[in-house]
């Protein structure tokens, strides 16, 4: 929901790997023209140059922004830190508010802004309950077939005109392609399916890896919360406005990007995202509940916001070394079967160091006299697995690290952009599957690397930037109305 674009590096550095037309003033096109930037002190800053206005997208601040926001900022402001009026502007270090893709209080997802729309138009045909199995050649070897369940009971299959384009994201577009037949070949013989062509299918999976860490505030000043008397009043409030918490991500619209290595570097390695607990709210164990966590670590959780206020911050990785997988079971290939993950989170000892410095940076920010103003403390978790360890020592850290560290859900890469000429590519620049016809990949999985910064932005404007290609490359008139 967050509408975080990445940076220039990002960008450029796709097409210093060889992809031509993907580099930041490039595809900065593409964001803007999805966009209906809402905040006008957003939107013309700098002149307009780096937002939209008019297209599906809505894009806007939340409604609601909680004390804290502003706090954090000025404790920001004492390390030196800038405030960010634009996330997605000129500068790339500092702290500052996301906006979000929303509407009168909600959502707008990609089917609210491009679908709805156009769902009337006689061309668009989208078929509900319905399971990709897989593509298949026709005669002549190009890719025309696609095979689905509908209601997972009844097996159909639809012909393409010209081409087929695969946007099942960068879990299911792997698996897609290997159960056609496009993937490692030693993978697929081993598992009995016919290799069409070997490519590195399902390699290179990236992602945003998460260190929580949790910050105690006000403890002696703090006010047990009261569900109910808050859950009626913010109902209450949503109901006749679309506006208070329930139409906001409060304090987690705050959000940082700072580079641990050098603070006076032009782009970051860590994200922050912030999530508030108020006191005796028990919002924690939803949390932990959520993601699994052990009854220890719960426990834990809970003990912080039993006595205080607590600010959750998660350390977010931007540019892992690490580097997983998605596979097909070898033992079943069932395609409705979820295919293997292996995140391989902190397997590249480096991971674990930006970690460490990123608590570095937080226990300097909660030394700040704003935050000391509001007794910020680091909240010392219970993990039985460090006990031994000395408290706040480097192996403490990378410790916790190892035993906390979770997904912030934003997986890319696995079917990697690049040149006929990279090992690692399985599409070209223009999202065309390598030495196969008739096929393309549009999604997150194309990424060669991940993007500083959530994916959702970036994702939608892979979207856009294939339908100028689709259409220019079928000699078709670009129109942004059409699609």
């Amino acid at each position: 929901m967050l509408y975080v674009r990445g940076n220039r590096r990002d960008y450029d550095r796709w097409e210093e790997l060889g992809n031509k037309g993907w580099n930041y003033d490039s595809v900065l096109e593409y964001f803007k023209r999805s966009e209906d930037n809402l905040n006008p002190d957003v939107a013309n800053y700098v002149e307009g140059k780096y937002h939209g206005k008019g297209g599906y997208l809505k894009v806007q601040h939340f409604s609601t922004k909680t004390p804290w926001i502003d706090t954090i900022i000025r404790g920001a402001e004492q390390l030196g830190y800038s405030h960010l009026k634009d996330i997605n502007g000129e500068k790339n270090i500092g702290f500052g508010r996301a906006q979000g893709t929303i509407i009168n209080g909600t959502r707008c997802s990609p089917a609210k802004a491009f679908l709805v729309p156009v769902k009337d138009r006689q061309n668009l045909h989208v078929i509900k309950h319905a399971r990709v199995i897989n593509a298949e050649r026709d005669t002549d070897g190009k890719f025309r077939w696609v095979n689905f369940f509908i209601d997972d009971e009844h097996l159909k299959a639809a012909k393409a005109k010209k081409e087929i384009v695969i946007s099942a994201g960068a879990i299911n577009t792997p698996q897609i392609l290997m159960l056609s037949g496009i993937g490692p070949k030693n993978l697929l013989e081993s598992i009995g399916l016919d290799v069409v062509v070997d490519l590195p299918v399902g390699e290179n999976l990236q992602d945003h890896p998460i260190v929580p860490v949790l910050i105690k505030l006000n403890k002696s000043t703090a006010k047990p919360y009261n569900l109910q008397q808050e859950l009626v009043k913010n109902l209450n409030e949503y109901l006749l406005h679309r506006t208070g918490p329930l139409a906001a991500h409060g304090v987690t619209s705050l959000t940082a990007f700072i580079n641990t290595v050098n603070e006076t570097d032009l782009y970051p390695d860590v994200q922050f995202h912030f999530f508030e607990f108020p006191k005796e709210s028990k919002r924690s164990d939803l949390f932990t509940s959520k993601v699994g966590y052990d009854e220890e670590v719960s426990k834990s959780f809970l003990d912080a916001s039993e006595e205080a206020d607590v600010l959750m911050i998660l350390i977010t990785l931007l540019n892992p070394k690490s580097k997983g997988s998605i596979t097909i079971n070898s033992q079943d290939i069932d395609p409705y079967k979820p295919p293997v993950i292996n995140a391989a989170f902190l397997d590249d000892d480096e991971d674990v160091n930006t970690v460490v410095r990123a608590v570095r940076v937080l226990q300097k920010l909660i030394s700040t006299k704003e935050l000391k103003d509001n007794e910020a403390e680091l909240h010392q978790m219970s993990i039985t697995g460090c006990a031994e360890l000395q408290y706040d020592s480097v192996e403490y850290w990378e410790c916790y690290a190892r035993h906390l560290t979770l997904t912030l859900y934003h997986p890319v890469g696995t079917a990697k952009m690049g040149p006929k000429e990279d090992p690692s590519a399985v599409v070209d620049s223009r999202l065309k599957v390598h030495k196969v016809s008739g096929l393309r990949v549009a999604d997150g999985s194309i990424m060669p690397n991940i993007v500083s910064g959530n994916t959702n932005a970036p994702i939608i404007m892979i979207g856009e930037k294939i339908s100028d290609m689709i259409k220019q490359d079928w000699k078709q008139k670009s129109v942004h109305s059409e699609l």
